[in-house]
């Protein structure tokens, strides 16, 4: 059964636009005050408070290796397994309702699995993704760095 989502999150990595499902994200937060933990690996840049609590920050930005991993961009806050977990992305445009990003075209086998489709938003094409999948993409074993936190 397949189930409408309620919009989409509108958000960039480098020059390329992605949305993600609305329900995927639990709120969105700024970068500040990351604090790199000893011991750990990429993508786990870190943690940052939110409201009182550690939040682990997987970064999966294009960065230079002369850029530090706390040089701004947005934060899409989601649930792995029960525990709040924040996604490191350049910027969050826009919080679109469904109607805003039409159905497109399927994603070519070629492009990665986290990809889920191709839409369009003003003329310009955006990846649809799943966060999770992302994740998985990303590095594998990132979730035993969790552990740390």
């Amino acid at each position: 059964m397949v189930t409408a989502t309620p919009g989409y999150v509108l958000f960039h990595l480098g020059e390329r636009t992605f949305a993600t499902p609305l329900d995927e994200v639990r709120e969105i937060v700024r970068m500040t005050g990351l604090e790199a933990l000893p011991g750990t690996k990429p993508p786990l840049a870190g943690v940052i408070v939110l409201r009182g609590t550690p939040l682990p920050v997987l970064d999966v930005r294009e960065r230079s290796t002369d850029s530090g991993a706390d040089s701004g961009g947005d934060v899409l806050v989601m649930s792995v397994d029960g525990d709040s977990v924040g996604v490191a992305v350049d910027s969050v445009s826009a919080v679109l309702a469904p109607d805003e990003l039409p159905a497109g075209d399927p994603p070519a086998k070629t492009l990665p699995a986290y990809v889920v489709g191709v839409r369009r938003h003003r003329d310009a094409p955006v990846l649809l993704v799943d966060l999770h999948r992302l994740l998985d993409a990303t590095a594998v074993g990132w979730q035993s760095e969790l552990a740390l936190v």
